[in-house]
């Protein structure tokens, strides 16, 4: 089996392919404080692995060759005011393929409406997201049952708030999380610093037991790996779990790529942590 393996994984990553996007919202979509430039395309001004200036937000499915399999909505980073499509977008979708998960690609509305509360918008467009990925993942080889969000960056800041947000608790939520060196969890980005609370934080509401997460950061990121760890020890205190991988170096941004090797060999951690968990079967 040790030998069949990588060939069964080159040929699924082979058989990885997008289908057509569609938007999230059938209209105008809500909370929209922007107005569109004459003639700008409302799904974002495109340019090599990078997107701006996304008015109208979208999903793009990349079905599992797999049967039942966990179906992921990946939410690239960019600060609020990008979206980095490629190297944390596409490339992230066919690693996703290549071991038997669906993923479904977030374009989520950029650049940021509120330069306090960027995520406000964003948070409208995700969790609308996770209702229709939900409802429509057998539709792309997906078990409703078995729905996670990933997001990096200031994506990995979404996606704690789709997850833990301690707002509504009847809002669309994920069966889990999955946190790439998610941004802006410390009220202020240093490594001493605290997790922000309150109902514009991440620290979910205590009472009904977290979705499990798995983070991965590299130490020497100047989104400090602290804020995983914190975000992490808390979900444990409120009888959620949590595994948390950090690496040396890396720094920030490294996505799907070769950059390092926290870049090359996190998606190969979190398919052993999807079968730990039960959401993903052994190929």
């Amino acid at each position: 089996m040790r030998f069949l393996l990588p060939a069964l994984l080159a040929a699924l990553t082979l058989a990885a392919e997008p289908q057509l996007s569609f938007d999230v919202f059938p209209g105008q979509p809500p909370g929209e404080t922007l107005k569109m430039k004459e003639g700008q395309d409302p799904h974002g001004t495109i340019s090599p692995g990078h997107r701006g200036n996304v008015f109208t937000p979208e999903l793009t499915p990349w079905p599992s060759p797999r049967p039942n399999a966990p179906l992921i909505l990946v939410c690239p980073g960019g600060g609020y005011n990008g979206l980095a499509d490629g190297h944390e977008g596409a490339e992230v979708a066919k690693r996703l393929n290549a071991f038997g998960c669906s993923a479904v690609i977030l374009r989520y509305r950029v650049p940021r409406r509120d330069p306090q509360r960027p995520w406000v918008v964003p948070l409208l467009d995700a969790r609308a997201a996770l209702e229709i990925v939900r409802a429509r993942a057998k539709e792309w080889n997906a078990d409703p049952k078995k729905i996670g969000i990933l997001g990096f960056s200031a994506g990995g800041n979404l996606a704690a708030r789709a997850a833990y947000s301690p707002s509504d608790v009847a809002v669309p939520r994920p069966d889990f999380a999955v946190l790439i060196y998610p941004a802006y969890l410390f009220d202020k980005d240093q490594p001493d610093g605290v997790l922000r609370e309150g109902p514009e934080g991440v620290v979910p509401p205590k009472g009904p037991k977290p979705v499990p997460a798995f983070f991965a950061h590299s130490a020497d990121d100047r989104y400090p790996a602290e804020g995983s760890m914190a975000l992490a020890a808390k979900l444990k205190s409120l009888g959620g779990s949590a595994e948390v991988h950090v690496w040396v170096k890396g720094g920030h941004g490294w996505g799907a790529t070769d950059r390092c090797e926290a870049a090359k060999v996190w998606t190969d951690t979190l398919r052993a942590w999807l079968i730990d968990q039960k959401f993903l079967a052994p190929l």
